[in-house]
């Protein structure tokens, strides 16, 4: 049986690396938590090499908090959702994980990001 703690992680994790949340004022879209996170770093790195100067740490700043704040209510709805599963605690993990699998070959993100594709898959999401 998997504790609490444990599948809280594993749902988080998953959640944060594979499930699609809207991306903010930066354009329309749905990418993983993550995703939004990896934007908000190359930001934050091309501002650095800039000095902040312009338009890149602010654009560094809304990738960021966005994948921060993502990060964090997804953190509680696993929480919640690792307290009140009980003995089904390791099904929903592994449902999460299929899911996650199944987002590999299914275009589910919308990414406006991307030079070629409107629709993505995971794996092209984080190519």
């Amino acid at each position: 049986m998997l504790s609490a703690v444990a599948a809280r992680r594993l749902l988080w994790l998953l959640a944060v690396l594979a499930l699609p949340v809207p991306i903010l004022l930066l354009g329309p879209g749905h990418v993983p938590a993550a995703q939004i996170a990896e934007l908000g770093a190359a930001a934050l790195a091309f501002g650095i090499a800039e000095s902040l100067r312009g338009v890149v740490g602010l654009t560094a700043a809304v990738f960021l908090g966005q994948a921060l704040l993502y990060a964090g209510v997804l953190w509680v709805v696993a929480g919640v959702l690792a307290r009140r599963l009980g003995r089904l605690r390791g099904a929903a993990v592994a449902l999460a994980a299929l899911l996650a699998v199944a987002a590999c070959w299914a275009p589910v993100y919308r990414t406006p990001y991307h030079a070629t594709l409107a629709h993505a898959t995971l794996l092209e999401v984080y190519r």
